[in-house]
């Protein structure tokens, strides 16, 4: 990725390029300077060119100092420029994780507030998720009493009755499969997870069975066969993400950008972050545009959607500040429309 300062490196470049000329110059005015002041002191003329000529080399002096002053403030300026953008790109990232710690805080109270019933129904996947997983386990371990005791305690405490049949019929079947089978089962399990992109739980899975089974070459190539496909999307998504950059779909570019933020690492997503930058400030300014013309167009419910939306996804922009100064009198003025209607 270009660094932060890279819009401005073409000055420097520049700058750099004439300060060397320049430089090159004034050695060369130099150099014949002393040349004419030589001759001119073997000649033996009178006093009056020779000062004229030593004024002259210090003027080249001069000169060539105050290039040198000016290559050197540029090179401050845009080293300045790159240190205010980095630090602005942290405060940003610290507002996001902060905003996401608020968005967390604010889940833990709800979640705080609701019954032990609602809190079963909203994580109840996610507990059958982790049922099914240690119930696998316990089946490649061909561990068949640990996996009646856990079944029945699911049963118990969380009432599962449905699902706990439904593993105990699947605990029953392995018992009749021999281990490679159980293997493969475990695999296709795996390779299910893999074909729904989710890399951490795959690779999980993986390890798990790993442990178990630290010598069985199909489980040994599970990491790879992970990372392989994790790449393989990754190369697909970057290759989908530069073309809708190349024909501006700006929806569907953030779209990728955000899945390929799930997948990239921290220096790959460096590497993108410039032309991610690119791709929100244009959504941004799309958005401005149609704020614009919603209000233009007294279209005041539009706009508030609209306007809300750049408070949502910009909220620290010039855009989103002014937005948001403007939204009581357009909720005012939707209010006022609805009552004519």
């Amino acid at each position: 990725m270009a660094e932060s300062g890279s819009r401005f490196q073409w000055v420097l470049r520049l700058a750099r390029f004439w300060c060397i000329l320049a430089l090159v110059i004034v050695g060369l005015a130099v150099a014949v300077t002393v040349a004419q002041g030589v001759l001119t002191v073997r000649e033996g003329v009178e006093l009056k060119p020779l000062l004229w000529q030593l004024l002259a080399l210090l003027g080249e002096v001069v000169i060539g100092v105050f290039v040198v002053v000016i290559y050197g403030l540029i090179d401050t300026f845009v080293a300045n420029e790159r240190a205010v953008e980095t630090v602005a790109d942290r405060v940003r990232r610290l507002e996001s994780v902060n905003e996401a710690l608020l968005e967390a805080t604010r889940r833990l109270a709800d979640l705080e507030q609701m019954s032990d019933a609602a809190k079963g129904l909203l994580y109840r996947d996610r507990e059958l998720e982790a049922m099914h997983e240690r119930l696998h386990e316990y089946i490649i371990r061909q561990d068949d009493a640990r996996a009646e005791a856990f079944l029945a305690e699911v049963q118990e405490r969380l009432g599962y009755c449905e699902q706990v049949e439904h593993m105990r019929k699947e605990l029953i079947a392995a018992r009749e499969t021999t281990i490679e089978q159980k293997v493969d089962s475990a695999l296709e399990r795996i390779g299910k997870i893999i074909e729904a992109k989710d890399w951490a739980r795959a690779m999980r899975q993986a390890r798990r069975l790993m442990d178990l089974l630290p010598t069985n070459p199909k489980v040994a190539a599970l990491p790879q066969i992970i990372r392989n496909a994790r790449t393989q999307h990754k190369r697909e998504l970057l290759q989908q993400y530069g073309e809708a950059v190349r024909t501006s779909d700006i929806d569907r570019s953030i779209e990728l950008i955000r899945d390929l933020d799930k997948c990239l690492t921290p220096q790959e997503g460096a590497a993108l972050r410039e032309s991610a930058r690119g791709v929100f400030r244009a959504k941004m300014a799309n958005l401005g545009v149609q704020f614009s013309l919603r209000v233009t167009e007294e279209q005041w419910d539009e706009a508030i959607a609209i306007g809300q939306q750049i408070m949502q996804d910009y909220p620290n922009s010039r855009m989103a500040q002014e937005v948001r100064e403007k939204m009581d009198a357009l909720k005012s003025l939707a209010a006022a429309k609805r009552a004519q209607s």
